[in-house]
């Protein structure tokens, strides 16, 4: 297997660097510390920290694992129930840290970078997509109450999903996965 390119050492240890500490406390310096490359071959990959962040959460959404290894012959609202549930135990494991690095560069970044903001949106968008596809699907197997538009259901569960993972963060506790799986798959979601 060949050995990643320096932009893609980088990149990925920008991803990591940026989820854990955020935009604001993460230098170019930081980031290629961890990566162990020279601070001055940063600037032959990356135009700025702010482009590097950009295609940090694109690099993050691309990898997220949403819907990797999932059985085919599990249901519409299976799938969607287990995606966040996978999501959920990987904040749980790092103890109600971290969250979503798209969400929190969106609420770090929104107002100061219009490259990153229109990259946030782009995953954003992509992710409310999909789940708006398995309501749908959901919806046509019968698993899932129709009459419900399910592109405005799927960028309000993921609104509210990220919401989670902010107040997550804050209380320290499980409460906001429970209320948010409870109201989603036990009340606006039930057939």
């Amino acid at each position: 297997m060949p050995r990643p390119s320096v932009r893609e050492v980088i990149l990925d240890t920008a991803v990591a660097e940026l989820h854990r500490t955020g935009f604001a406390a993460c230098s170019v310096d930081t980031i290629t510390k961890a990566a162990g490359v020279p601070k001055g071959s940063f600037y032959n990959h990356f135009k700025s920290k702010e482009a590097l962040g950009a295609e940090a959460v694109a690099r993050y959404a691309e990898g997220s694992g949403w819907g990797d290894g999932e059985p085919a012959d599990m249901r519409a609202v299976e799938r969607l129930r287990h995606r966040f549930e996978l999501m959920r135990d990987v904040v749980i494991e790092h103890e109600f840290t971290r969250g979503c690095l798209i969400g929190n560069m969106g609420a770090e970044q929104a107002d100061h970078s219009a490259v990153i903001r229109a990259q946030v949106d782009v995953s954003l968008k992509g992710w409310s997509e999909s789940i708006g596809e398995l309501i749908l699907t959901g919806q046509a197997e019968g698993d899932i109450a129709a009459g419900q538009e399910p592109e405005r259901l799927g960028r309000f569960m993921l609104n509210a999903f990220e919401g989670t993972l902010m107040r997550v963060k804050v209380v320290k506790t499980t409460e906001p996965f429970e209320d948010f799986f409870g109201v989603f798959f036990d009340v606006l979601l039930c057939q």
